[in-house]
């Protein structure tokens, strides 16, 4: 009989640190920030964190740097094994998150990050925000591996920035009715 082949589920939660390595066998790290929709946490909403280490820092230490990356993504260098889960119920530091738009009902609306509706959208929003979009976990170790030196930083790493982010920060509460 055929040995089975099949992983187990990943389950991702908010506040996992995870490492990301690069090129020259040093190490980044990044943090579930916001578990996704689907079952195990997949689709995650991430933070990676600037820094690269030779040596492993201590939790405490990556928590403190800045947040280079962000944003939804799917959890396959995770699931693969590439990206591997350090830490576990790690406190989240304090980052922003954009709002999107989304057409309904022949209307278009604010969401948050999560989806959830806020209010009309204005004409200024409409130019200005997104559809709600994830990047594969591929992209994200790209743009990482790009900010320390090995490839090219692509236009399309822009939108995984907290400086992009912020700029598409136009609500912060959702209006009640």
């Amino acid at each position: 009989m055929a040995k089975s082949s099949r992983r187990k589920r990943v389950n991702l939660r908010v506040g996992d640190v995870f490492e990301i390595p690069l090129p020259d066998g040093r190490f980044g790290y990044g943090i579930v920030a916001k578990q996704g929709a689907l079952p195990g946490g997949g689709t995650p909403y991430i933070a990676i964190f600037r820094s690269a280490y030779n040596q492993p820092p201590s939790v405490a230490e990556i928590m403190t740097d800045e947040v280079a990356l962000q944003g939804w993504t799917t959890d396959a260098l995770i699931y693969h094994e590439r990206w591997k889960v350090i830490e576990f119920d790690a406190a989240v530091p304090a980052i922003q998150f954009p709002n999107f738009k989304v057409g309904s009902q022949g209307k278009f609306y604010v969401t948050d990050v999560d989806g959830e509706f806020i209010d009309l959208a204005t004409p200024r929003e409409l130019g200005l925000l997104n559809y709600r979009f994830s990047s594969t976990a591929g992209i994200f170790q790209e743009a990482f591996e790009a900010i320390h030196g090995f490839g090219e930083w692509k236009d399309h790493f822009d939108e995984l920035t907290p400086a992009y982010v912020r700029s598409h920060v136009t609500r912060s509460i959702r209006l009640t009715s």
